[in-house]
């Protein structure tokens, strides 16, 4: 199927988003001289860009490719929270964000001189989400999980978010959820739920590949369909693009297009082709594509075709 017809297929589709939401920030410049202080360049700011991470990045792109997407998950009252929230808002998913009074939202500003990220300071709270804004949180959850969205992707960063009360409500509410994603540093704790698809970075599943080429994921085959409980697995190479590992398939091996890789753009692309009817080849082609396009273009890329046929499948 072509993908015209596969973005036609999923416009509208409801899709939700839960998990950590985070504000990433890029703080750019030209370096100018070498610091007396230390050996490291001064770096005098041109620029300053924030965007929706996390979860909030993962529904953005969903919104962008034209799915209904809602997003739950949890911010702090102070301002990179509110600069969250608004970002949320203008990527047109429907934001069911709680505010946790006195947490500090989770951000991750990075320096870039001359286009090269030469650091990145984190910020936040990140220990278990409680007190009032837990059960905010599960209550907004279930009044999302009520309205039946076709698809149901999991954020997890570590983050504080995703606790046991949350993974117990999905466990009960699995039998219906027609397609559960999962985009976490640990995949360990969703294993019980059974994923339709998960989407880990090699360094994720590095307890299992014992190598780091496409050769050592195809392998390791067996154990990590095993270990993940998931229907299918896609594990991202960056630059070597991905291996996509099914139950029921045979294993692809998808190439990347020259570039940053846009991860949010991938599991979206990965789950709506899937919502679609799409095979796994045809949905994994189809998330290495989306992949391939900058955040900000993924909408004009949804509308207009030509944008993502460009890219290599």
């Amino acid at each position: 199927m072509k993908f015209a017809e596969l973005a036609a297929r999923w416009q509208d589709h409801p899709v939700l988003v839960v998990g950590d939401a985070v504000l990433d920030c890029w703080l750019s410049g030209t370096p100018t001289r070498m610091s007396r202080e230390a050996p490291v360049p001064v770096i005098t700011l041109d620029a300053t860009r924030e965007v929706g991470g996390g979860a909030a990045a993962i529904a953005g792109a969903f919104a962008a490719l034209g799915a209904r997407t809602t997003v739950v998950g949890a911010t702090g009252d102070d301002d990179a929270g509110a600069t969250l929230r608004s970002k949320v808002w203008d990527s047109a998913a429907a934001d069911r964000l709680v505010v946790s009074v006195g947490r500090r939202t989770l951000t991750k500003r990075r320096v870039v001189a001359s286009g090269q990220v030469v650091a990145r300071f984190d910020d936040g709270d990140t220990a278990p989400l409680g007190g009032p804004a837990a059960g905010t949180l599960l209550q907004r959850l279930e009044e999302s999980l009520a309205e039946g969205p076709e698809a149901v992707v999991v954020c997890d960063l570590g983050a504080g978010t995703l606790g046991p009360a949350v993974r117990e409500l999905l466990a009960a509410r699995r039998l219906d959820l027609p397609l559960l994603a999962v985009d976490a540093l640990d995949l360990a704790p969703w294993a019980h739920l059974g994923p339709d698809l998960v989407t880990p970075g090699l360094d994720t599943v590095s307890g299992v590949v014992e190598g780091t080429n496409a050769a050592a994921v195809t392998a390791a085959r067996g154990m990590l369909l095993r270990s993940t409980a998931a229907a299918v697995v896609s594990v991202t190479l960056d630059a070597d693009g991905a291996v996509v590992l099914s139950q029921d398939a045979d294993t692809v091996h998808t190439s990347a297009a020259p570039g940053p890789r846009n991860q949010a753009a991938y599991v979206a692309g990965f789950v709506l082709a899937l919502l679609t009817g799409a095979g796994v080849a045809e949905a994994a082609a189809t998330a290495q594509r989306c992949a391939a396009v900058r955040a900000r273009d993924l909408a004009l890329a949804a509308g207009k075709i030509g944008v993502l046929q460009a890219s290599p499948a």
